[in-house]
Order: C-alpha cells, then structure tokens, then sequence
C-alpha cells in the first residue's frame, strides 16, 4: 500500500513537472509556426537555415538529441546506454525541433516530447535519489506525460510509452504510474493552454460480414504500407551515407529536396502536417497518395538533419493511405481513414493496443472492433520491423518470421528484419497437407 502511495506521488509530480515543459514547448512551437506561416510559400526558403542550424545545434551541443529522439530513449530505458538521459539535451531537442519544423520540416513533435519527459524525470529521479530499478519507472512516467500532452490522448499516450518499450509484453509494473503521469500531465499542459482533445465526427458503419472481410483486407493492406514507412525513411538515410552527403551538405541538400518537394506536390506535406490529417479524415482533403509523398519527406528532413518525431508523419502516412484504400474498394473515404491511422501506427511502432485506444479516443468507442481488426492485422503483418530497433523483442509474433538476436542473448526488433516467404509458404503448405492426411 505505501508503494502505491508513494507511486502515485511520484506520478502527479512527473506529469506535473513534465506537462509545464512539453506544454511550453508546444506553445512555443505554435507562435514560430504563426510568424513563418505570416510568410506565405516564401517561408519554405527558410529551410535552408533551419535545418543547417538544426544539424549543428544538435550536433555540437547535444548528439543524443539527433533525430527522432524515442529510439534514444527507448535505448537508455533498456540499460544499453544510461548516459542518454542527459538533461541539457531537453532545451537543444526543444529549439533544434522548433526551427525544424517552423522552417517548413516534415517531422512530428511526440519524439521530442518523449525526450523531455525523460531528461525531466530522470533530474526528479536524482533529486529523489531513486536505484536504477526506480528510475527506469520515474523515466517510463515521464514520457508517458510527454506523449500524452502532445497526443491529447492520455490513456493511448500512457498505454503507448509502455507498450513501444517490448514486442509482446507490457512493462505491467508500471503501468498504473504511467497512466497517472499521464493524465496528469495531459491536463497540465491543457491548464496552460498547450493541450487539446482533438474528435472527429465518423460514421461508423454496421458490424456484418462484408464489412469485417474489407476491414481484414484493410488490416493487410495498412501492414503493407507500414512496411513501406519504415523500410522508405531508412532507404533514404543509406542513400545520403551511399552518396556520401556528409557535413554541410546534409541540411543543404536535405532543403534543395524538401523545396523541390513543396514546389512540385505542394505545401501539404512540409511541417507538422497536423491539420492536413483532420482535413483527411473529416473527409474535407483527398490526398489518395500522399503518404507516399510524406514518407521521401520525412526521410528526407531526418536524414538531412532536422530534429522531430516520426508518429505525426506516420499519422498523415495512414490517414493518407486509408484514402487510398476507400477510392479503390469503393467505401466511406472517413472510416477508412480512420482506421489508416490507428493501424498504421500500430503496426510502424509495434503497439497495437495503442493504436485501438487511440482510435477510440478520437473517433469514438463504436470504432474499437475495427480498430482492434484492423491494428491486430497489421501489427502481424508488418512482421519484426519498427520505426524503433531498440525495441526487446519478448515474445515473436509468428514462428514464421525471421529472428536475429545479438550477442548477449537478446532478440531486438531490427529494421531490415525480413519475413521469409517461402518459409510461410511452406508452413501453411505443411499444415494443410497435414490436415488432408489426418481427414483421410
């Protein structure tokens, strides 16, 4: 019982010190994204100098800070590297992603807000004094109130910062603190007028079985496109090491693409991207192929330097892709969109249970068995990828997918981990002959 107490303390301070600091950085994103947006097109040149001064902030005061920062995190979380958790990396994640995405950068604002509530709540876990095993929880505590302040999502928020951690099993131990955290820091940041609770209006349609088979092949057809997320935005950062753009040439090539980008397809899929995904799922933009689009974008800014998330992108990546979905099979373009966002971010993260709830708190509960169809599939389907190669792999999600571990024993969720098709040909093949033998 005084565990418990002393836990749910702990909680309320960590959201609360977390919230007041991912809510002030998201205000002050806002107000740099106003003043560039007072621009016009002409703001897009600012990308020139932020991402060249994204790359050398990060680079010269904070490398940990590089990218999108919950691969950091989600590392130092599994022990491999503790020196991670660097306080003074939360103002150089703060500004270096400000100028990312005010300048007209395609990432999203949940790593950062990860990487706050970490270095936030490991200073709270020194000031504590706590042991190891209690700062890996205060550290789980502080990114569920990060994620959930810029989700505007708490429970999918507090549930995600425990699932992206393992593939197959829930850090269930900490689970309580983190959904208080959670919250607490939701509502914090929404006190200082950081957050929101964003719902769409969604018809829902009947439950029979026309539609369940078309939310199974969705479910397919979502797993597809998250392969595609993670395997194009890697592809893209060999091709810059394979041409040797290196140094200054990174964030200046990485603004010559993402101009000729905004130039030729238009200014949709530069910055956040936030309300080009309302617009898609209320059903107000048809963007059928831009999560194609999206994904060389955000490949290109990550690779060229820039500092920022990757779930909002692989939020635009499903909404997009569900539009894409509905044109071809003839369905509501709203509900397919829908259920491209969950599905796509629980397949690209490897957190399908997030990705139900999160589908339920912004369309409404009625959703939850297709998202749970849809989410489930894909999350099978996309095999032992992720955004996330620091994630432990616990449990595999088939025999027949292709495991690596490393040398100590442990088996990690690797990028390029492929599924072996002839194996599952010759597994299925197996299991039906077998079954023919046993009827005769």
């Amino acid at each position: 019982m005084c565990t418990v107490v002393k836990w749910c303390f702990i909680s309320i301070v960590t959201g609360v010190a977390v919230g007041l600091v991912a809510g002030g950085f998201l205000l002050a994103l806002r107000y740099s994204m106003k003043i560039t947006a007072a621009l016009g097109t002409l703001h897009y040149l600012l990308l020139f100098p932020g991402l060249i001064l994204s790359y050398y902030l990060v680079r010269m005061l904070a490398p940990q800070s590089a990218g999108h920062g919950t691969e950091a995190v989600i590392d130092a979380i599994h022990n491999r590297h503790r020196t991670l958790i660097d306080v003074k990396a939360v103002p150089v994640k703060i500004v270096a992603t400000i100028v990312t995405i005010s300048s007209g950068g395609s990432v999203g604002i949940e790593g950062p807000c990860a990487q706050i509530g970490s270095g936030v709540s490991y200073l709270l876990g020194r000031i504590f004094n706590m042991d190891d095993s209690d700062m890996k929880k205060i550290i789980i505590c502080g990114i569920a109130a990060g994620f959930c302040a810029v989700f505007g999502t708490p429970v999918a928020g507090a549930i995600f910062a425990v699932e992206v951690l393992f593939v197959g099993q829930i850090f269930y131990d900490v689970l309580l603190p983190a959904l208080i955290s959670g919250i607490v820091g939701y509502f914090t940041a929404s006190s200082i007028g950081a957050g929101h609770l964003p719902s769409y209006l969604v018809e829902i349609p009947q439950i029979g079985p026309g539609v369940l088979v078309m939310v199974l092949l969705a479910g397919v057809f979502f797993g597809l496109v998250a392969i595609l997320n993670i395997e194009g935005i890697h592809f893209i950062n060999k091709m810059f090491i394979y041409y040797q753009i290196t140094g200054w040439k990174r964030p200046v090539g990485g603004a010559v693409l993402l101009l000729a980008t905004g130039i030729l397809f238009g200014g949709d899929f530069l910055g956040l991207g936030s309300d080009v995904i309302q617009s898609m799922v209320m059903g107000e933009r048809n963007l059928p192929l831009g999560f194609l689009i999206k994904i060389v974008a955000m490949g290109i800014t990550l690779s060229a330097g820039g500092c920022g998330g990757e779930i909002t992108p692989t939020l635009f990546v499903g909404a997009s892709s569900g539009l894409l979905f509905a044109t071809i099979f003839g369905l509501d373009p709203s509900f397919c969109s829908a259920l491209g966002v969950s599905a796509v971010l629980a397949a690209s993260t490897n957190t399908p249970i997030s990705g139900t709830i999160l589908a339920m708190e912004l369309f409404g509960a009625h959703i939850a068995a297709f998202a749970g169809v849809a989410c489930a599939i894909s999350y099978l389907v996309v095999g032992h990828r992720s955004l996330y190669p620091t994630q432990v792999l616990l449990s595999p999600k088939s025999r027949t997918f292709v495991i690596k571990k490393t040398e100590g024993g442990e088996q990690l969720v690797r990028r390029f981990d492929s599924i072996s098709l002839h194996r599952i040909v010759r597994f299925y093949l197996e299991r039906i002959k077998t079954k023919l033998i046993e009827r005769r």
